[in-house]
């Protein structure tokens, strides 16, 4: 597993713990994969273009965000409905080494309801509150996470093997990397609208490769179902352009990658075959 920490965690004694019990490296920029570490208190006080750096990462298939404590109580990331509160007695755990190992030491737990948690590795507790979550906008991307439990705890020494095993179940979540994930990230700072993958759900069905081509189709009757204004479609394919997702030739190979991970895939597939009977 390629552990690593944010350069600030790097230099605090959580980080210099990790270094020394489970071989993490400190890095200063985003690695290739991997599971990337820092402080939830850190990432809330982030920059909104940092944060959004460090989400974008995330997306990536192989790669893990996850956030440790310290936190300060409050939302944690825009994206998703966590809020960190504290809690109000000691926590008990039926579930999983790490989170027997230190529940007297947690005093925080996350509120919402975005994503995921695994109560066979200790996520929650028996009060049905919850320690850890995990969020994947799609199958075949990366992973977002924040856990309150002390990973850094000194409880946690004799279970360094066990560390590892709950580490590497949120980097399987992540899935494997792969070529065309890389034309996935774009330099470009875009973020698409819902609407945009309705234009890329037309150009492929469709086979378009031009904006007039493409404003033409969606004013026939046999697509009406999709209502888009013709400033909405060129602010859209501009938009996909800047993401390196259309070109000359239609959906680049990253558009038709994020097409293909994106909830509209089946009704793309449907919609060429009906084009094409």
């Amino acid at each position: 597993m390629n552990l690593y920490l944010e350069r600030g965690l790097s230099n605090h004694r959580h980080g210099r713990f990790f270094a020394s019990q489970l071989d993490a490296q400190a890095v200063d920029d985003f690695p290739k994969e991997g599971v990337l570490l820092l402080h939830g208190k850190t990432f809330q006080e982030f920059t909104t273009k940092q944060q959004k750096d460090w989400w974008k990462w995330s997306n990536r298939s192989g790669c893990v965000v996850l956030l440790i404590p310290p936190y300060n109580n409050g939302v944690v990331y825009q994206k998703v409905d966590w809020k960190i509160a504290l809690n109000d007695e000691t926590m008990i755990s039926d579930d999983g080494v790490l989170a027997k190992s230190v529940a007297e030491e947690v005093n925080q737990h996350i509120e919402g309801t975005d994503g995921e948690f695994d109560r066979s590795f200790g996520h929650q507790w028996r009060d049905y509150t919850i320690n850890t979550r995990y969020f994947k906008q799609h199958s075949g991307c990366g992973v977002f996470a924040a856990t309150c439990l002390p990973l850094w705890s000194i409880s946690l020494l004799e279970h360094d093997t066990e560390t590892k095993i709950w580490l590497e179940a949120l980097l399987e979540l992540a899935g494997q990397p792969n070529e065309v994930e890389e034309l996935l990230i774009s330099d470009q700072d875009v973020e698409l609208q819902p609407t945009d993958y309705t234009l890329m759900v037309c150009i492929y069905a469709l086979g378009i490769n031009s904006v007039g081509d493409l404003c033409s189709a969606l004013s026939q009757t046999m697509i009406n179902t999709f209502t888009i204004a013709e400033q909405d479609i060129n602010e859209g394919v501009e938009r996909l352009t800047s993401s390196g997702y259309f070109g000359e030739s239609g959906l680049t190979d990253a558009g038709l990658a994020a097409l293909e991970q994106s909830p509209y895939w089946g009704y793309t597939e449907r919609l060429k075959e009906e084009f094409q009977s």
